[in-house]
């Protein structure tokens, strides 16, 4: 087999995702050995999995903000609504089933529980998370 890039030149290694060949520049070209196609698509990919929990959560924020009624302060209750989001996601990395054989009334009130958790949780590390994502941002568009 020859490198996909370089059909003179004989593969030492394959991609990891489209196991293409590829010689000995074109394998050490990157940490691990892919081709630059499937290198671009996984940037792609990391790039979705960080803009879109800023999206969601500016998203949110614009909906707390305009809404009238929840407080003298608008953007306080724009802030707590959109670090519930991300309070959500925290609580959901450790806990992801909700337990279905309980009744109704318990669901809804492990709803609520978790709802109320994740926004004490949120106002505490949305901020951190916001500039986590940020720079992982940064740093894959600087790649």
């Amino acid at each position: 087999m020859n490198c996909y890039n370089h059909p003179n030149r004989p593969a030492v290694a394959q991609c990891v995702d489209c196991h293409k060949g590829l010689c000995q520049t074109c394998a050490s070209k990157y940490e691990i050995p892919i081709c630059d196609a499937c290198n671009q698509k996984r940037k792609k990919t990391e790039l979705v999995e960080y803009i879109k929990p800023i999206i969601i959560s500016v998203i949110i924020f614009a909906i707390g903000y305009s809404i009238d009624g929840l407080g003298a302060d608008n953007a306080m209750t724009a802030y707590f609504l959109a670090s519930a989001y991300v309070g959500w996601k925290a609580i959901n990395h450790f806990i992801t089933t909700i337990w279905v054989w309980f009744s109704l009334r318990s669901l809804l009130f492990q709803l609520f529980f978790k709802f109320a958790f994740a926004l004490f949780l949120g106002v505490f590390i949305a901020p951190f998370y916001w500039l986590y994502c940020l720079y992982k941002i940064i740093r894959i568009m600087t790649m």
